[in-house]
């Protein structure tokens, strides 16, 4: 009879919990999945944000330059506000849970960031993996590109940022979880790629560097790529080289990057920064007959890419970021104190570069 009494009960809990499980649930045909996201600063200072919203609408024929999608925007005195006030505009409610690709424009990152990533984390349906961007000239502007080899509205910029099938040395990518941890570590400054749009497709060849909460200053393309390859090691691409009316391509078959900081005592620190690079010559000016022409090439790629990452290193170092978590490694040799802290602030802003390159030419491809 205790069983049997037993049985009965769970019985009733598994069909309540049934029940509560499909009050949650919503059909497909009653939620709009947003793809993406884009907020601005407005020009109502009652109403600073200026939310944008891309939502993708399903289609029979999945083909590219078919997806269809609707961007629908609204100014509020905050987010939460805007998405509450853009439901009464679709008769669907949203499902942020395909939202990969976050964008923003550069007012906003300069005086509301901590209030807007505050809202993105504390979302469960926002995903930590979710790629970040700056949108010039505005977020919106990006949003509403449609590209034509498209196939998945908002799925371009997804694929963009995928190291595994865009492997552009021009485009950086950076996801919600690893910039909210550069934003609020020491020793670690957070950077996201720039998208530009451009008629029916985009440009993503630069990055915004940021210090502490605030937008300071862009890469351009050369200095985003030498960023790119020291964040990204194992990266293949391309390297141009020239001097005078010498110029060759190195293309990389493999790229590997070391980063130290060398605190000697009774002098000064400096970074030094060893780069191993492989890889045949891709094109060539110049005719290469023998392996003397080939070492020499060698040698002056070495040079030349030393020379490359050196200025864009102090041209970083000028600005005041830190992209490459020195101040960590100066942490991990000296400490986390406050004090320490502040005197490699102050360190930083002089200290020495030293970059060496071992280069090792393997041919000269399929020509002679």
């Amino acid at each position: 009879m205790k069983k049997k009494d037993s049985l009965l009960i769970l019985c009733a809990v598994l069909a309540l919990v049934g029940m509560l499980a499909g009050c949650a649930f919503k059909d497909i045909d009653k939620r709009f999945f947003v793809v993406s996201m884009g907020v601005d600063k407005s020009n109502n200072p009652k109403k600073p944000f200026r939310v944008s919203l891309k939502l993708a609408i399903p289609s029979a024929q999945v083909q590219p330059g078919k997806a269809e999608f609707q961007i629908i925007s609204e100014n509020a005195d905050s987010i939460a506000e805007a998405i509450r006030v853009m439901k009464s505009k679709v008769d669907k409610d949203f499902d942020f849970g395909h939202c990969r690709v976050l964008i923003f424009d550069r007012h906003i990152l300069k005086r509301h960031q901590p209030e807007v990533l505050n809202w993105f984390m504390r979302r469960r349906d926002i995903q930590g993996i979710s790629y970040m961007a700056l949108g010039k000239p505005t977020a919106e502007m990006v949003l509403r590109v449609k590209v034509k080899s498209e196939r998945v509205a908002g799925n371009a910029l997804n694929i963009s940022f995928d190291q595994t099938t865009n492997t552009s040395p021009y485009i950086v990518s950076e996801i919600m979880n690893n910039y909210y941890m550069r934003l609020s570590e020491d020793g670690i400054d957070p950077y996201l790629p720039v998208i530009e749009p451009l008629k029916d497709t985009y440009v993503i060849n630069k990055v915004a560097l940021i210090k502490g909460e605030k937008l300071i200053g862009e890469l351009n393309k050369d200095e985003t790529r030498v960023l790119n390859e020291l964040l990204n090691t194992g990266r293949k691409g391309q390297i141009k080289v020239r001097q005078g009316d010498n110029e060759f391509f190195v293309n990389v078959d493999r790229f590997k990057t070391k980063i130290n900081l060398v605190i000697p005592k009774r002098k000064k620190p400096y970074v030094q920064v060893n780069l191993k690079i492989e890889g045949p010559i891709e094109a060539s000016e110049k005719k290469l007959e023998n392996n003397y022409e080939l070492l020499e090439d060698q040698k002056l790629a070495a040079e030349v890419i030393n020379k490359r990452v050196e200025e864009t290193l102090k041209n970083i170092q000028k600005m005041g970021s830190d992209p490459l978590g020195l101040g960590l490694l100066y942490q991990a040799k000296q400490g986390v104190s406050a004090k320490e802290v502040k005197k490699w602030e102050n360190l930083y802003q002089n200290i020495e570069f030293k970059v060496k390159t071992d280069l090792k030419l393997r041919g000269t491809g399929t020509m002679y």
